[in-house]
């Protein structure tokens, strides 16, 4: 597939009474999660949900990819502030006909540049490795990040930051925490 013409940006907060797009949005989550991370949470886990995807719109924390010409929502990722300093996106998700286009680094260069105009100087990205086996597509996503200039900076404690989650768990994750220099 050639590369699809996409226009990135952070919807307007009034987007998230768009139920179609959240609809949409939530699936493209999740179907992008439960093939990426099937062996490592419990097969009932979902990634997000639609009132987070609402949420997410509501606060300006999504970034959306958007098809051209007809603005059909394919893909999206999830940008916070941990502080003033220190950015994170995570969630990044694609329609699966679109992977492996330049999309999903599209995505991720809008997340850096959005945390950088805010004024951060490090951006912060979390990813679940599993510990007993061999995980491809988690080697192919570390391989992607340390292409694009992420280093490991921790070894964090998953049941320490995210209690919530960690009976979600189907076995021993490594919970690894990247950073990169914005500036």
């Amino acid at each position: 597939m050639k590369k699809p013409q996409i226009i990135v940006k952070i919807p307007p907060a009034s987007d998230a009474e768009d139920k179609t797009l959240v609809s949409t949005l939530t699936d493209i989550v999740n179907t992008a999660y439960k093939k990426a991370e099937s062996d490592i949470f419990i097969p009932s886990y979902q990634r997000t949900s639609a009132a987070d995807i609402t949420k997410f719109l509501g606060n300006g924390q999504l970034a959306v990819a958007y098809l051209q010409p007809n603005n059909e929502p394919i893909g999206c990722v999830f940008i916070k502030l941990i502080t003033p300093a220190l950015g994170e996106f995570g969630m990044l998700a694609l329609d699966p006909q679109y992977q492996g286009t330049g999309v999903g680094r599209q995505l991720a260069v809008f997340a850096e540049d959005e945390c950088r105009r805010r004024g951060c100087t490090t951006m912060q990205l979390e990813i679940l490795v599993p510990m007993t086996f061999h995980h491809e597509g988690k080697a192919r996503l570390l391989g992607w990040y340390t292409r694009m200039g992420y280093e490991l900076v921790k070894l964090g404690d998953f049941a320490d930051d995210y209690p919530d989650l960690v009976n979600l768990l189907a076995g021993p994750t490594e919970y690894r925490v990247f950073e990169k220099s914005l500036v």
